[in-house]
């Protein structure tokens, strides 16, 4: 009896101890899943801190946008037929007569029928426009408002996007506005990678069985169970690392995603933030950018074909490449094509014709406009110099430059051409400017464009030889009744110490013509008369004369420097040149002309004025100079090139024959051309044979204006001696009639 009670008293004892045990293992449990609760609140305070800074705020670091200048259209401009749709052509606008949409354009014999995109420019906001230009043989006749049937005085096409300023392991992208982005596209997008999108909170099980019984019925992968709201979590917050703690966390992150934003933001990032593909070392993100980087236009102006493509591509950008995978490509799209259909996004005409285009991506070359090169390298330094907030300038900034695509493509054409029988060592620079604005519209860097490193127009000095002459000319001809065109100058040996070595400068021809007119030794670049003038004005005044000019830095000169032994750039040339064709009106050379931010607001607008630096009346004198060397002198051969225009210029060779130089202009431009090796060997070549045939190819491709200037008030055709080179009386024999200063008292006794 008290064996059986012991044993029942034991056995209530371990049942009480093992409900113990349980009661205490469950509170352990329970007390561990508070602290795992708590654990996880915190951490998901953390997230949400987290995630909702950087999704409110300034998501991603976005490159600079450069774009090249806005090309301005109005009534008797001289632009061709040719030359706007070359325009158009380069912006990607399509040929379609039914002009359905913006980014369209329509020929006919003597009309161009543009439907214009929407832009911002940097004086505002313009909608989309159609209108219609005529030309005749000038340039453009007149422009008309296609639907007013009105005609306009102006009109102007969206700058073309040259660049975007991506610095190393940088995402590259476009950003887009959700209302920028096509409706179909939207819903073509949801319906491939998330239908229930608008319905679900961040994380959708139902998505998952979805995916997973499509996927084994097409016996294929066509969808994933991610919702797309996780697909923008993994994207900007996390690796793509496949763990179970990197999917848990892409959950939380939805799930805080979903709670903290709209559905319209969300869906504005993931379209702003997914992977489109791989453009050399640079990552391409955004349905913005991709749309620039398969088809080479704005996303809204893909067509259903291209849209599905874009789409299905963002399965897999490498698996799906269109570039490298066609034949999956293809098959991607048309899946996608199909979907649009049996959710009736198409109807079956839209969908079989859809189908039946080819995968039109352009060469991925084509996105890197690798020959603007050289006038990107100018872009960036003088961005350099901008007060513009490192913040700002992540966040999507664009930058209106001056570049004219135009000019820039004659440049490399005449670069090309000139220099395509000449041993590949030869290289070349060219500087394009708009003088009377100072504004850089073309650079050459090289003789091959798409060469990067050496940027020979901003950063090779060279010896300029003749090219500083007008300069000397110039300082000559300031000075009022000391000098003029009819003075008469020594051409006769002259020997000097220049650079602590013996020195006997010679003309060209190595002859000696005796008393010879400054014009005469400016037209014919004769060596020894621009010594012997340069020495009478002194050293000092032609160094202080280029630094008026334009030149930024200062030089030691001595008496070889006076031919041209001082090295300035391509660039430095131009600058002194934009000076002395703009009539003594001197502004720094530049390459921008706005930055703004990504919403249009100014953030930096070009401001410096011209100021007078020279008077008219002796830049006057100097250009009649300039003109008669393009005329009779030493760049004669323009004027057989272009016998009914008037040019001006000055050839440039330097010792040995090292360097070919050639500077001139017509009424608008200022074209600066270098020849030379980068080992400074010699090439041959002078500045009429060098130079100066890429300068005249280059207006032969471009156009040229013929230079007219207005005779200043205090400047009037006089009598010279040519015997002396006084004023004389206007019926006296051996007189030739040279522009002058007008003087009281002028001689007008004959000279015999």
């Amino acid at each position: 009896m008290s064996s059986k009670s012991n044993k029942t008293k034991a056995k209530v004892k371990n049942k009480t101890k093992f409900s113990f045990n349980i009661k205490r293992l469950i509170l352990t449990l329970l007390k561990l899943l508070a602290v795992l609760v708590l654990i996880l609140v915190f951490y998901c305070i953390y997230l949400d801190s987290k995630i909702s800074k950087k999704f409110a705020g300034q998501k991603w670091q976005v490159p600079a946008q450069i774009y090249a200048r806005s090309m301005e259209l109005l009534p008797g401009k001289a632009l061709t037929q040719q030359q706007l749709q070359q325009q158009l052509d380069a912006l990607q606008y399509q040929r379609n007569p039914e002009l359905s949409s913006p980014g369209q354009y329509s020929v006919s014999r003597n009309h161009i029928t543009i439907y214009r995109r929407p832009f911002t420019f940097t004086d505002g906001y313009e909608a989309a426009q159609l209108f219609s230009v005529e030309f005749n043989r000038g340039g453009i006749n007149r422009i008309m408002q296609r639907l007013q049937k009105q005609p306009i005085n102006f009109a102007r096409l969206e700058p073309q996007l040259i660049e975007h300023l991506v610095s190393p392991h940088q995402e590259d992208r476009e950003l887009v506005r959700l209302e920028q982005v096509p409706e179909i596209f939207k819903d073509t997008l949801l319906l491939v990678e998330d239908r229930d999108f608008y319905h679900h909170h961040g994380v959708s099980p139902f998505a998952v069985l979805r995916a997973l019984w499509v996927n084994v019925t097409a016996g294929r992968t066509v969808q994933g169970g991610s919702t797309l709201t996780q697909q923008l979590a993994k994207n900007m917050y996390l690796s793509n690392e496949r763990t179970l703690w990197r999917k848990a966390n892409e959950a939380l992150i939805a799930l805080i995603l979903d709670y903290r934003f709209n559905k319209d933001q969300i869906l504005e990032a993931y379209l702003n933030e997914v992977f489109v593909g791989q453009n050399y070392a640079t990552a391409i993100h955004g349905v913005g950018l991709g749309s620039r980087f398969y088809f080479a236009k704005p996303l809204a102006e893909l067509n259903h074909s291209e849209a599905a493509l874009l789409i299905g591509i963002l399965k897999g950008p490498s698996y799906f490449d269109p570039r490298r995978h066609p034949e999956r490509a293809l098959q991607r799209r048309d899946l996608v094509l199909r979907l649009m259909f049996e959710q009736h996004f198409l109807n079956r005409q839209q969908y079989e014709e859809a189908v039946q285009q080819p995968l039109a991506v352009i060469a991925r070359a084509q996105l890197s406009n690798a020959s603007y090169a050289s006038y990107i390298d100018a872009v960036k330094k003088e961005l350099r110099e901008l007060n513009i907030e490192q913040q700002l300038r992540q966040s999507g900034i664009k930058v209106f430059t001056n570049l004219d695509t135009l000019a820039q493509e004659s440049a490399e054409v005449a670069v090309r051409a000139e220099l395509q029988n000449y041993d590949l060592a030869l290289q070349a620079a060219v500087v394009v400017t708009e003088y009377q604005q100072a504004d850089i519209t073309a650079i050459v860097g090289s003789r091959t464009q798409v060469e990067s490193g050496f940027n020979r127009a901003l950063d090779a000095k060279r010896q300029i030889g003749s090219i500083i002459k007008p300069v000397i000319y110039l300082e000559a001809l300031a000075q009022r009744g000391r000098y003029s065109l009819a003075t008469k100058l020594d051409d006769t040996a002259i020997r000097l110490r220049s650079n602590n070595q013996d020195w006997q400068p010679q003309n060209f021809d190595k002859k000696f013509r005796g008393p010879v007119t400054l014009l005469e030794a400016l037209a014919n670049s004769l060596n020894v008369p621009t010594v012997r003038l340069g020495l009478q004005l002194g050293l000092p005044i032609i160094s202080e004369s280029l630094n008026k000019l334009g030149l930024r830095r200062d030089l030691t000169l001595h008496p070889a420097a006076l031919l041209g032994a001082i090295e300035l750039s391509p660039m430095e040339v131009s600058q002194l040149y934009q000076t002395l064709a703009n009539d003594g009106m001197h502004r720094k050379l530049s390459t921008l002309l706005a930055v703004t931010d990504n919403e249009g607001h100014i953030l930096y607008q070009r401001q410096d004025r011209l100021t007078r630096r020279y008077g008219e009346e002796e830049i006057y004198l100097l250009q009649y100079g300039l003109i008669q060397a393009a005329k009779t002198g030493t760049a004669q051969a323009l004027a057989r090139a272009f016998p009914h225009v008037t040019l001006a210029g000055k050839t440039g060779t330097s010792s040995d024959y090292r360097d070919s130089w050639f500077v001139g202009f017509d009424q608008t431009k200022l074209v600066t051309v270098w020849l030379g090796k980068d080992d400074n060997k010699a090439i041959g070549l002078t500045g009429s044979s060098g130079a100066l045939p890429v300068f005249s190819r280059f207006f032969r491709q471009q156009g040229v204006n013929s230079i007219l200037r207005a005779v200043p008030e205090h400047i009037s055709m006089q009598s010279f001696s040519v015997l002396t080179g006084y004023p004389v009386g206007e019926n006296c024999a051996n007189a030739v009639l040279l522009p002058a200063f007008t003087e009281e008292g002028v001689v007008t006794v004959c000279e015999h």
